[in-house]
């Protein structure tokens, strides 16, 4: 930190620095607004689209009909594009787990790093940090210890690594950062209940020390102020300049409007409209009596009103909508209708290409998501380094391989490979069954040898 920081004498003003001089906070209000299709301009304006008031009419004790007028609700469809754009990318980006390559001979701590990476779920972990850096812009992953003899790691251990994820929703994230633009403090505030009311803690991370505060009557309370036992701040902070949907959230709206508007027309025009030319004798009664129609007078006739069909030019614009939302978010329609007829292109190499715009959104993430993982496994590597004293002298040197996912076709793989190998076997029938996923292959062989070897008795009997 700065001497102006260090020589600022209450934690009141430490934290008030650490406020003022952090990234500025998302927007989250205006962010769960637009999340939450419930709260979607189309369901809370009543200004810019409010309900109808509409004629009626209602008999009163004495029999006499009389008019009225009364609320009737407008249609109002929501549609959840933003959950659907923040899905898609998440799936491209973390469907196919991150895969790390251990850069040296030693794999004694790779495997170590595994170990943890497999028992705190991180597969898991990286979609969740992918959603809500869609949805928010912003989280972060702290790393700590709990008190937990084990042996996930390949060597006993009093100790267990640990990983939370700090979402904007909960938390208040403040990192700051030098002219260089490395991390040199990490504020927290959030709050938590005690006895039944909602207390804020605040945890300020620093190279040297972590500090645990809360408010308390009077100010603020330090609860523990601890040695940083690994030298460096336990915290990965991942940071986007919008959210995911932000290019097409007046494209949203406008298809909010469209649907809202045909169900308008719908709800008026649903039930038959009969018109009716002359004088009518009889009536649409309940009973059979009156089904049929008499009409009196020269040119009289009855007929039903057809309801009006959708403009062609408001089905384009609806189209031209959706082409834009999944064009400028570099997502891709996979709803059924969609990939109707596209079903040989997904089976073929051509399948990158229809994926081609969620890739290249991918490899543009890979520019925040690599440096962040790899900071992730140099925090895991000091953490390692103390609890195993035999790490105190290894490396951890990885480097982070992000695949974004797309549709497989493994017999098509399989069958150039072939092609290429002069049609001869790519594998032995042990390694095929290994790869179908059979545990015990080797009992497995024995009992197609047994079967083979009954089938040749049954032949030449």
């Amino acid at each position: 930190m700065n001497e102006y920081f260090n020589n600022l004498k209450t934690i009141a003003d430490k934290i008030a620095y650490l406020k003022d001089n952090g990234i500025p906070l998302p927007d989250i209000e205006k962010y769960n607004s637009e999340w939450d299709e419930s709260k979607h301009r189309i369901m809370t304006d009543l200004y810019s689209y409010p309900d109808r008031i509409i004629d009626d009419e209602y008999t009163d004790i004495d029999g006499t009909v009389r008019e009225t007028k009364r609320i009737q609700k407008l249609n109002r469809i929501p549609l959840a594009y933003q959950k659907e754009i923040v899905s898609i990318a998440v799936s491209f980006l973390f469907g196919n787990p991150v895969k790390y390559t251990n850069n040296l001979e030693d794999e004694s701590m790779y495997d170590a790093f595994q170990a943890i990476l497999d028992k705190e779920k991180i597969m898991f972990t990286d979609r969740e940090i992918a959603k809500a850096n869609g949805r928010f812009t912003q989280c972060a992953e702290l790393w700590w210890v709990a008190e937990e003899p084990n042996e996930y790691y390949g060597f006993k251990s009093n100790y267990r690594l640990k990983c939370n994820i700090l979402t904007p929703d909960k938390n208040k994230l403040y990192p700051y950062f030098n002219d260089q633009g490395d991390m040199v403090a990490f504020f927290r505030e959030y709050e938590k209940r005690e006895s039944g009311e909602k207390v804020k803690h605040y945890e300020i991370y620093t190279a040297q020390q972590i500090a645990i505060l809360k408010d308390v009557k009077g100010g603020i309370e330090v609860v523990s102020q601890t040695v940083n036992p690994i030298g460096k701040i336990p915290i990965v902070f991942y940071q986007f300049e919008n959210v995911e949907w932000s290019a097409v959230q007046p494209a949203i709206e406008r298809l909010e409007e469209i649907a809202s508007d045909k169900g308008e027309v719908n709800k008026k025009f649903s039930a038959p409209i009969l018109a009716l030319t002359g004088e009518a004798e009889g009536s649409f009664s309940k009973d059979r009596s009156g089904k049929v129609l008499q009409l009196k007078g020269d040119g009289s006739r009855a007929e039903f009103v057809q309801p009006p069909n959708a403009s062609e030019s408001l089905k384009d614009e609806q189209e031209a909508l959706e082409e834009i939302i999944y064009k400028l978010t570099q997502s891709i329609n996979i709803s059924p209708e969609s990939l109707a007829g596209l079903g040989n292109m997904l089976a073929t190499e051509n399948a990158a290409f229809l994926f081609m715009l969620p890739h290249l959104k991918v490899a543009e993430k890979m520019a925040t998501y690599v440096p962040a993982l790899k900071r992730r496994s140099s925090i895991v590597k000091s953490f390692l380094q103390l609890m195993n004293v035999g790490f105190r002298n290894s490396d951890l040197n990885v480097e982070p391989v992000i695949t974004p996912y797309i549709i497989n076709n493994d017999a098509k793989f399989y069958e150039m490979l072939m092609t290429i190998n002069g049609n001869q076997p790519l594998f032995s029938q042990k390694a095929t069954m290994e790869k179908a996923g059979i545990k015990d292959v080797d009992k497995m062989m024995d009992e197609l040898k047994e079967e083979s070897e009954l089938r040749m008795s049954a032949d030449v009997i």
